[in-house]
């Protein structure tokens, strides 16, 4: 009868220090099953990283999977917070730092193929008994809008899946799952065939864990403040589960760091700092950011993007891209993605005279500017700043009107029009706009489209107001 201790951890999003931590805990529960003949796996279901991340906007996410891969983590989730932001072209990168592919059973590129840096399933054996793997990652619709990928939907593969498990000889199935906690128990109702789901994506603390249709259900919160165990005990001939017990472990300040993790964040650092320390172009004098009036680096962010499209007129961008401004002197690839961590897409469209008006009339109100967001994790919305024409206004927004190449702009007329998926969403709210209506620059953040411009600057020279009040 094996015994079979799962040691999972779910949506870690970048805390390096806690990771540490759970690595240590893991090496020690894993020696002390392995001196009593049981058997241990150690799987995160996804989310490791975090966009948000100077190191995460640097590396696209790829630092979390070889710091994973140092804390003893042998199989990970795809998770939505890279593939969503960096695209398809950023999963073989995690994979190649975690050593090898990620488990995802539910997507593909357009032509059918499996993502290159995911594999559907994988098999371990443990006292004569081999168990499947099998990786879901949310079936979010933006991955078919943006990146023309496919994407199923896991009740319709699973029952395949567990029929081609079976077919090499795995009894027990378990299922690493970032579909979210309601996801994992309907899957459970439906699918016969699961022992075990270990989820994550909605960071639920699952204690005890949820049983449905004979499935366990486990989940360990989020940040790394817990470590989750699920010991088991299967029957040696079906695999079944025969007992278990869940157990969510505190990761507390007195436990010590691994010194193998520790090894694995001083090379990623050592890495992150060669990209930091890249020059990219000089500035004769600061940049400064100001939420409240026309700055510096929100006109340095217009220009950059008006520069990008060829054929577009105008560009409007928020100054909440920012975090900070630039300070004169040598500028550094770390300093710019320090100050600009926006992970915001170019984004164009065909807009009326009247929606550029309506947007400018929206952002200019002083309550919106300072206006904080849950997406922008806190941060002002900040003012608007555009490239391309210039704005006249007084006092009152009703006054506002603009200017492309000296001619004013009108209401009725359409001009081509480049900005980010941020400006036109629904949680920005002054002008949204359908996403089958944009042409969206995938997966390009903002501080690429900054970088790539100031490369091609001779002299970054601060750029010119665009405001003039009556």
């Amino acid at each position: 009868m094996p015994n079979l201790t799962i040691l999972h951890t779910n949506d870690i999003h970048g805390r390096v220090t806690q990771l540490s931590k759970i690595a240590s805990l893991v090496r020690h529960i894993r020696e002390e099953l392995h001196q009593q003949g049981d058997h241990c796996l150690f799987v995160d279901a996804g989310d490791s990283e975090d966009t948000t991340l100077l190191e995460s906007s640097l590396t696209k996410g790829s630092a979390m999977e070889g710091i994973l891969r140092g804390a003893g983590c042998e199989y990970v989730a795809l998770g939505n917070a890279i593939p969503i932001r960096y695209g398809p072209q950023a999963i073989v990168g995690l994979a190649n730092h975690f050593g090898q592919a990620l488990l995802c059973a539910n997507m593909w590129d357009h032509d059918g193929r499996t993502v290159d840096g995911l594999q559907p399933i994988a098999f371990e054996t443990y006292g004569g008994l081999k168990v499947a793997i099998i990786g879901f990652t949310a079936p979010i619709p933006a991955y078919t809008t943006f990146f023309h990928l496919q994407v199923g939907q896991p009740a319709q593969l699973l029952p395949g899946l567990i029929a081609e498990a079976k077919t090499h000889g795995a009894k027990t199935i378990i299922v690493l799952s970032h579909l979210g906690s309601a996801a994992d128990q309907e899957l459970a109702a439906q699918i016969e065939g699961i022992d075990v789901i270990v989820g994550a994506h909605d960071h639920k603390e699952l204690f005890p864990p949820v049983v449905v249709n004979g499935t366990v259900i486990v989940q360990a919160g989020d940040f790394g403040r817990l470590l989750g165990r699920l010991d088991l005990k299967l029957d040696a001939e079906t695999g079944r589960v025969l007992h278990y017990r869940g157990e969510l472990i505190p990761v507390t300040e007195d436990m010590p760091p691994d010194p193998s993790t520790q090894d694995a964040i001083q090379a990623q650092q050592m890495r992150i700092d060669v990209m930091m320390n890249r020059e990219i172009g000089h500035l004769p004098e600061p940049f400064e950011l100001s939420d409240e009036i026309e700055c510096a680096v929100g006109n340095l962010l217009a220009d950059a993007l008006l520069d990008r499209f060829s054929d577009a007129q105008l560009s409007l961008v928020l100054a909440g891209h920012w975090e900070t401004g630039l300070e004169a002197g040598r500028l550094s690839q770390g300093t710019l993605f320090a100050a600009n961590r926006s992970t915001a897409n170019p984004a164009k469209a065909v807009l009326t005279g009247a929606q550029i008006l309506q947007f400018l009339r929206e952002a200019l109100k002083p309550e919106n500017r300072l206006r904080t967001i849950h997406a922008l994790r806190g941060r002002a919305v900040g003012g608007p700043h555009i490239a391309g024409g210039v704005i006249h206004c007084g006092e009152e927004t009703e006054e506002l009107y603009a200017e492309i190449n000296g001619k004013r702009i009108e209401p009725e007329q359409k001009y081509i029009v480049v900005s980010t998926d941020m400006e036109f969403s629904d949680y920005i709210g002054y002008l949204v706009i359908p996403d089958d209506k944009i042409e969206f620059e995938v997966p390009t953040i903002m501080p690429e489209v900054l970088q790539q411009y100031i490369l091609k600057q001779s002299t970054l020279v601060r750029p010119q107001s665009r405001f003039y009040n009556k």
